[in-house]
């Protein structure tokens, strides 16, 4: 029991560590980081290289 609640906790964190601040890159071609962006950003995509988080319109 108490490994599975730790393993759930390093999940969670794992994940909350991968999404990416506004204004950060999200994706690409051969881009191995972080994919989500915060809940107030969106992840814009701008060419075959490169998409960016940006701030969710209001």
């Amino acid at each position: 029991m108490k490994f599975t609640i730790v393993f759930a906790a390093a999940a969670l964190a794992s994940t909350a560590a991968a999404l990416q601040p506004v204004y950060a890159q999200c994706g690409g071609a051969q881009y191995t980081g972080g994919k989500q962006c915060v809940s107030t950003a969106v992840c814009t995509y701008i060419n075959a290289y490169y998409s960016q988080c940006y701030p969710k319109p209001t």
